[in-house]
């Protein structure tokens, strides 16, 4: 069976990079006939309408975002360098997955469509509604191949009208589906009437013992001595918060940088070169972990890391991406470790994660998405 793997496959976010890798690894180790299907969009018209409710929706909340943003200082040269070699890392990685002639057009989908056998919507926010695009919805797989998906995200917990009207027409040619979230899961349970899948994200099919494998430290950290930041602090509060910790407890403080605005942490030791290696390495060695990261909060439980989880300030109903974290941290029991917008660490928050509920809850979880993916594969 020949399978194309679509999904977001390009750039230096560790969960991208994870998501689409996992994917593809745990499909060609069983099969060997796997790729990547690498489309870049160049055509607006693949972008599906959102309606008149989403914008009318989301107009405060974007003005509020406006008039909000900071006026950051100049990115540090210190940092593009960093990036520069952090892309070389990636590309490297990117490197180890067969990928498909680049395509965009309908005659491009046309030829891939004749190439394979199984088309595999893969995971990331591709299915965000209020950001659908008709290619991950496989609008060019014809009736004659096989049609699935495999924990795309829709990141946001509010469904409108009409995006709800645009995943019900895509979504209805499948023969698979299953998503990461469970509430898209049951909105499309309902509108579809037949039963929608909830997996784990696909970064989590393989196993711990592969990720300890290829996981490194970067030069000069040593592991167990530090408190890991990753999309985190994003407010003066949080980094006290962040300080307070790190002293009471005699730990360093890294910031494993994704943006140049975080090198005005002056307390923390920067890295913003990483690879997909050296960013679970500085995971799996961290004495704790501060993220409001949706991947690095799942392998950070992956790894049995003393975790706080933070909320991301919400923009809007429609565009609340909190949904992720919560349906997670609910389902492990590790709510109190869900850090709300502006609230403080308090001694219920300090009361450790129940890693043996986890394990458990976990494996039986990724046991189960693993076999509705090797129905059809």
């Amino acid at each position: 069976m020949r399978i194309g793997i679509t999904t977001w496959h390009t750039g230096t976010n560790p969960g991208t990079f994870f998501q689409v890798f996992g994917l593809y690894k745990f499909l060609s180790d069983r099969r060997g006939e796997v790729k990547v299907i690498d489309y870049k969009q160049t055509e607006k018209s693949d972008l599906l309408p959102r309606g008149l409710r989403y914008y009318l929706s989301n107009f405060i909340g974007s003005l509020q975002v406006k008039f909000k943003r900071k006026k950051w200082p100049p990115i540090p040269e210190e940092f593009k360098a960093q990036r520069e070699e952090q892309q070389k890392k990636y590309k490297r990685f990117y490197g180890q997955m067969e990928m498909t002639r680049q395509v965009s057009t309908d005659e491009d989908f046309k030829e891939v469509n004749s190439q394979f056998d199984c088309f595999i919507v893969g995971s990331d926010q591709i299915w965000n509604p209020n950001m659908l695009n008709r290619r991950y919805l496989l609008d060019y797989a014809d009736d004659t191949k096989i049609k699935a998906s495999f924990g795309p995200s829709c990141g946001v917990s509010v469904f409108l009208p009409k995006q709800i009207e645009n995943y019900a027409k895509y979504t209805s040619r499948f023969n698979y589906i299953s998503t990461r979230e469970k509430v898209l899961a049951d909105v499309l349970t309902k509108r579809l009437k037949r039963e929608v899948e909830h997996v784990v994200d696909p970064s989590m099919l393989l196993s711990r013992e592969y990720y300890d494998s290829i996981a490194q430290l970067p030069e000069g950290f040593e592991p167990n001595s530090y408190v890991l930041c990753y999309f985190m602090p994003k407010n003066e509060s949080q980094r006290d918060q962040v300080r307070a910790y790190a002293k009471a407890n005699n730990l360093k403080i890294v910031m494993l940088a994704a943006l140049p605005y975080e090198f005005s942490f002056s307390d923390a030791t920067i890295y913003a070169a990483a690879g997909p290696d050296e960013w679970l390495g500085l995971i799996k060695n961290a004495h704790t972990v501060f993220t409001s990261s949706f991947h690095c909060t799942i392998f950070s439980l992956l790894f049995h890391k003393n975790l706080f989880s933070y909320q991301q300030e919400p923009r809007s109903k429609t565009y609340d991406m909190n949904i992720r974290y919560v349906e997670i941290m609910k389902r492990y029991n590790a709510m109190h470790r869900f850090v709300l917008w502006g609230a403080d660490l308090t001694p219920e928050t300090m009361v450790p994660i129940d890693y043996d509920h986890y394990d458990s809850e976990f494996n039986a979880w990724r046991e189960k998405s693993i076999k509705f993916l090797t129905q059809f594969v």
